[in-house]
This record gives structure tokens, C-alpha cells and sequence, in this order.
């Protein structure tokens, strides 16, 4: 059954003022803060009738109302403005994204400790890899006669390093002979091509310096294999501990959330720009007293991962949703810088 526009105001007012409060709203409230002209007894039928549809329900006999997950959900997807965060909030997001541009290596985890910072909740932050991506570029930085700085960059801007220990000394020899591999073999490469009959070609081409190289070769393949997979990176779990009240267990929370493949399956379905996935329709026990704000973000040629938030399923969605709307979109521009400035 669709709402009337009475309906949605009261629900929004009902989702507004628990959200605030966390304390059941009553008709005397709603008298004074939807401006409806309505006596308390209509106002009661209506959140009666509301309730009979599954958005709000009653804790005590005598209690005014809270919303369900189904009240929240409604209110977030057909009654909530969606508007852009105001000015202040947009230069205060800018602020801290300056740090993101600083690591360019660690740009989703440090999103991560950036958002978690200026929300006050747990985030959650998964790189997605491109397809069709390819290897940018590698250097080598010797630091030692058998140690080496290895860094890849991939064509979707993803940046890894390894500190690498050699067979034998690095000589400059070696060193020439592991840059022209780079160059003519895997430099241009697709990442998904990097499997074990490519190894043994390079291998082939080492000749004398198998033993110096053989180390950084391996490195680079395990940096490759980890590139290749999504990854998720958790920040601020301790907020979760405040975050939600003393009736939920955050500790079990904290815990799912810690083992990353089933927030990976989760963030991985997300079909919007900026979605809020409730826990209560996952299917998961634990997550049901659960909501994530989390948006998709990337270069304007591809999408690298999603970013969000998880708290209790009381969150304040009205600044949420436009603040992290706008952080991912801001972070893909300095996503995008970053790739431009290893064109350089």
C-alpha cells in the first residue's frame, strides 16, 4: 500500500526524532513538529495504521513509537532529501582527503582512517581490481648488496611496495638484467596473465642471475596475486563499542565484520552509486541490528572499490548519505590525480 502524504510526513518526523533521541515519539510531539493542523488522537491513528503496515511499532502498551527496519528503510529510499552536505562539511571532507594524496600506496586504507575520523563509525573500505588492468610500472631500488626496494604500479593506480632480500649480491648487472626483463616482458601485461608457465619463461630469461633474481621475481608475483583480489580494510573497529547500545552485542559484530568474506559478498552487490544495505534483509543473525551507508568510487574510466560506513541500524542517514556521496566522489578525483601524476 502506497503512503499518503500525511503518512510520510509523520514517518519521517517518527525516523527523525529517534534517530536524535533514541526514545519512542508520541502523538504530542508530532502535534508540534509536523505543523499538520491534526489533533493527537488522528495523529495516533495514523501511526496505529503505520504500524499495522510494518513501519513503526510500539516497546510498552503506554509508549509512543519507534521505527521498524522496514520504517527505516522506507524513510531512506522514498522519503529521505538526498541533498549535497553543506559547504562547511564539503571543505572539512577536502581537508582530510588531503592525506589520501599524500599515500598514494595505501589510498583505501587511509580513506578508510579519514572517514572513520570524521564520522565517528567503523569503516569499511574494498578495492575492486579491473579486469582487463595491466602492470604501469616497476622499479627497483637497491638498499643493500642483497637488499631492494620493489615497486608495481598498476594501470588502475594501484600502488604496492616490498622490501625484497636477494639470492646473492645485487650488482649493477643484475640489476640491468631484472630492468630489461621488467621492460620487454612484464611491464604492458595484463595481470591476469601472471601465472605459473609465465614465471618459468622469466625464469628462462634470468640465465646466470636466477639466483639474485629469482627473490624479486617471486615478490612481484605474490604482490601481483594480492592485486588481484579484492581486498577490505577496516577502520575505527573500537567505534562500533560506542556506537551501539548496551542491549546489542558489539563484540559479535567486531568479530563477523573481522573475517572480511561475507562484508565482501555484501559490498560486492551493491548496485548504486550510494546505497544503504540494512542488516536485517543480509540474512545474517548478527548483522540484523545493522546498516551500512556505502558508496562507489573510482576514476572516471573505471570503478576501484566502495567505501562506507557500518553502525546500528539508528543512524543518522540525513548527513550520511551526502557526506559520503560526496567523499567517494572526491577521492576518485584524487584517485585520479594519482594516476595522472605517475604519467608524469
Amino acid at each position: 500500500m502506497e503512503l499518503s502524504p500525511r503518512k510520510k510526513i509523520i514517518l519521517s518526523e517518527i525516523v527523525k526524532a529517534h534517530i536524535a533521541h533514541g526514545e519512542p515519539v508520541g502523538s504530542k510531539f508530532l502535534c508540534q513538529a509536523t505543523n499538520l493542523g491534526l489533533s493527537s488522537a488522528t495523529i495516533r491513528n495514523e501511526m496505529s495504521e503505520l504500524s499495522e503496515m510494518g513501519y513503526l511499532e510500539q516497546p510498552h502498551t503506554s509508549a509512543g513509537r519507534v521505527p521498524t527496519a522496514a520504517g527505516y528503510r522506507m524513510y531512506v529510499t522514498g522519503l529521505l532529501d538526498k541533498s549535497s552536505p553543506s559547504e562547511p562539511i564539503k571543505a572539512s571532507i577536502d581537508r582530510a582527503l588531503e592525506k589520501v594524496a599524500r599515500d598514494p600506496e595505501h589510498i583505501t586504507a587511509t580513506a578508510g582512517q579519514v572517514l572513520s575520523d570524521l564520522t565517528g563509525f567503523t569503516t569499511i573500505a574494498m578495492t575492486i581490481p579491473e579486469a582487463s588492468a595491466f602492470i604501469k610500472r616497476i622499479e627497483l631500488l637497491p638498499m643493500g648488496k642483497r637488499m631492494a626496494l620493489l615497486v608495481l604500479v598498476t594501470s588502475d593506480g594501484i600502488a604496492r611496495s616490498r622490501i625484497c632480500r636477494t639470492g646473492d649480491n645485487l650488482s649493477t648487472s643484475a640489476i640491468r638484467a631484472f630492468d630489461c626483463i621488467a621492460a620487454v616482458d612484464i611491464v604492458g601485461t595484463e595481470l591476469h596473465s601472471f601465472n605459473g608457465v609465465f614465471l618459468q619463461t622469466l625464469v628462462a630469461k634470468m640465465g646466470d642471475f636466477s639466483l639474485v633474481l629469482m627473490p624479486l621475481i617471486t615478490a612481484l608475483f605474490e604482490m601481483i596475486e594480492n592485486v588481484c583480489h579484492s581486498q577490505l580494510d577496516l577502520k575505527g573497529e573500537s567505534n562500533l563499542y560506542s556506537v551501539y547500545n548496551k542491549d546489542i552485542d558489539a563484540r559479535r559484530i567486531v568479530e563477523f565484520i573481522s573475517r572480511r568474506d561475507a562484508i565482501l559478498s555484501i559490498l560486492s552487490e551493491i548496485p548504486d552509486p550510494v546505497s544503504v544495505v540494512f542488516g536485517d534483509d543480509s540474512g545474517i543473525e548478527v548483522l540484523k541490528p545493522s546498516s551500512m551507508v556505502v558508496a562507489k568510487f573510482g576514476s572516471d574510466q573505471n570503478e576501484v572499490g566502495r567505501i562506507g560506513v557500518i553502525g546500528p541500524t539508528r543512524m543518522a542517514y540525513e548527513d550520511l548519505i551526502p557526506s559520503i556521496s560526496y567523499f567517494a566522489k572526491q577521492l576518485g578525483k584524487v584517485l585520479e590525480q594519482s594516476i595522472r601524476d605517475l604519467d608524469d
